[in-house]
């Protein structure tokens, strides 16, 4: 995803897919900055008919200046890995700006 525009909440700022695994019971978390995040939505796993499963979770929360350039990170475990497997992204914040134009 590109980078997101300063905001309230509810719009998704990161995704993180994982696939090819089984069975079906995946744990995900999400930090900012080393704190725990809780998210928005419960994650998406489902089934490829292949007897292996797909996860997607998407991380929604409300943004500001203050966050730019801070670490997002995404870890998927499963029993069938040794460690959970961990995605780091570095938040870019676009922050948009309203002029307001006075005529007398």
């Amino acid at each position: 995803m590109g980078p997101a525009i300063e905001n309230r909440a509810g719009i998704a700022v990161a995704r993180c897919a994982s696939s090819g695994f089984r069975p079906n019971t995946v744990n995900v978390t999400w930090t900012r900055q080393e704190d725990h995040i809780e998210p928005d939505f419960t994650p998406t796993v489902n089934d490829m008919g292949n007897n292996t499963f797909t996860l997607v979770s998407l991380y929604t929360g409300a943004l500001n200046r203050s966050h730019n350039g801070n670490t997002l990170t995404c870890s998927v475990s499963h029993m069938a890995l040794n460690q959970p497997v961990t995605q780091f992204i570095t938040i870019t914040v676009l922050c948009t700006y309203v002029l307001f134009v006075f005529f007398k």
